[in-house]
Order: C-alpha cells, then structure tokens, then sequence
C-alpha cells in the first residue's frame, strides 16, 4: 500500500461509514446499546481474527496494551454515536460526525504542540461552512438532544485517530484490528451485564429485522472492513488528512439517501441547491487541506 492507495481505500470504507447511519436510525429503541455493541464487536473480532490468526505469532505485551487503549476510545466514540443517531435524520448526523476533523486540529496542539499550518486552519473553517450549508444553514437542526452526543462522537473518535496514526507506525495493524474489536467487545459485554442486572432487563436478543441488518452490516463493514483498512492506511495518511476525507460522509450520505430510503421504506431527503453547493464547499476545503495540492497550486501560481 502507497499514499494513493491508502487514499482510495479509505474512501472506498467512507462510502459503508456513509450508510450505516441508516442501519443505525433503524436499530429499535428497545434494544441496549451495550448490546448491539457487544454483538456486533464480537462477530467483527472473528471476522479479524480469520484475516489474520497467522499475526498472532508476532502478538507482544505493548501491542495488547495499545489495544486496550484504542477499544478505549472507540467505546466512547461508538457509545455516543449509538446515543446521538437513534431516530435521528442520517444525514444530520454525517454532518456533525464529519466536523471531527476540526477536533484533529484542536487536540493535536493541545496534547502534541504541534502548530497547524495557516491552510489547514483555513481548510478546516472552509469545510465546517460546507457542513452547515449541507444541513441547509438552520441552527434549529443543530440544536436537537443528539447533536450534544455526536460532539462528544466526535471528540473520541479524533483522539483516536491520533493515538491510532502513533501506533500503527510502529505495531502490527492487523494485531491492533483485532485486539480493539477484543476489548470493545470485553468492554461493552460488561457493560450489558452490568446494565441487565441493574435495570432487571433481560439479556435475550430482539428477533426484529431491522437490528439483524443492523448487525450484519456493521459487523462485517464497519467492525471487520473498515477497522482493517482504516489501521492500515494510516501509516500513509496524516490523521488529518484522513479526518478531512472521513468529513466526506456527508456527502455520500445525501447521494445515498434515495437508494436507503427505497431499502428502508422511508422518504428521500430532497436534495437542494443549498445541499449541493455546501457539498461542494466540502471538497473544496479538502483539497487545500491536502499540502500536495496547496504546492502544486503554488508551483503553478509561481511560473
């Protein structure tokens, strides 16, 4: 894998993150988030450990402590992605998830001192101008009880991002992709039990349809492809860089939203001349984030 390939691929895996708020809206309210982490964790960790049980020989202490730390922050990061998208309009929620990326700026100088450039900030300010055009500029939208948890969404899944880009440049992506589906799984089991034995709640799985697609399709693109390629491409991909094509759901998700709604037998969402343009302000904001485009740019403002 290469720069370019690590950049196909991941967004080849944005296009599943775009749809699965769909299957995740569609998940019945009677259903435990633990649980519906716990199994879909688990099926996402066998699929893994069948890619990749010949890595397990190069398995060592420090890369089962990096692990638990990843399956860490994406338990926060898929707690309150579960919390925030429950009857929520998809692509209200792509649209706050993909602002993660200005979290990437914020928390890799607090943490890390490392100073943006001035076109990053600027990229970054550009694409959240595009995010709130794609939710058609109404603040009322943005002000609903989900949108606090999908903050929150977010912030979790920059620091991932961050302590997956150190990671992964020095342990085995296959090792960490599946001991993060391991712990996650460890983590929200617990928290299943621990929930059912608090509340009363029985631990017995729901034979409703919409959480079986739910799981399918999470478990195997989201837990299993996506956890995968997104390890794997980040030895090529700044966190930035990532986060900016990640922030591109949005886009995919409104694309997609005839196809989901003839799946699902809900409405379309309308897609508006506003939508569009924001749609367009995204990419924009991308490519000046991307620091190959910015000096190409140059070069030829320089001839």
């Amino acid at each position: 894998m290469n720069r370019l390939t690590a950049g196909i691929s991941l967004y080849f895996i944005t296009f599943f993150a775009a749809v699965q708020y769909a299957f995740l809206s569609a998940i019945p309210d009677s259903v435990s988030s633990f649980a519906f982490l716990a199994v879909t964790n688990l099926i996402g960790f066998l699929i893994t450990l069948c890619a990749f049980f010949g890595e397990l020989k190069r398995l060592d202490a420090v890369q089962v402590r990096q692990s638990a730390v990843l399956s860490l922050e994406l338990f926060g990061f898929n707690i309150f992605l579960l919390l925030g998208s429950r009857g929520a309009d998809p692509t209200l929620v792509a649209g706050i998830l993909s602002s993660y990326f200005a979290f990437i700026v914020l928390l890799s100088f607090l943490i890390f001192h490392r100073v943006p450039e001035k076109s990053k900030v600027v990229a970054v300010g550009i694409v959240l101008l595009g995010v709130f055009m794609t939710v058609e500029a109404n603040p009322a939208r943005l002000l609903s009880s989900s949108v606090l948890y999908l903050i929150a969404a977010d912030l979790f899944f920059a620091l991932y991002l961050l302590t997956a880009e150190r990671y992964s440049a020095s342990s085995n992506p296959s090792i960490l992709a599946m001991g993060q589906t391991l712990f996650t799984f460890v983590l929200t089991l617990g928290a299943w039990i621990a929930e059912s034995l608090l509340l009363g709640r029985s631990m017995a799985l729901p034979p409703d349809p919409a959480f079986w697609s739910s799981v399918f399709f999470i478990s195997f693109f989201i837990r299993g492809l996506y956890g995968i390629v997104q390890i794997y491409a980040q030895r090529y991909v700044s966190p930035l860089s990532v986060s900016l094509i990640f922030s591109t759901e949005i886009i995919m998700t409104m694309l997609a939203s005839p196809l989901l709604a003839a799946l699902f037998g809900t409405e379309a969402e309308p897609i508006t001349p506003l939508k569009l343009l924001g749609a367009l302000v995204m990419v924009c904001g991308i490519l000046l984030a991307d620091s190959a485009v910015v000096d190409r740019l140059k070069r030829r403002g320089a001839k």
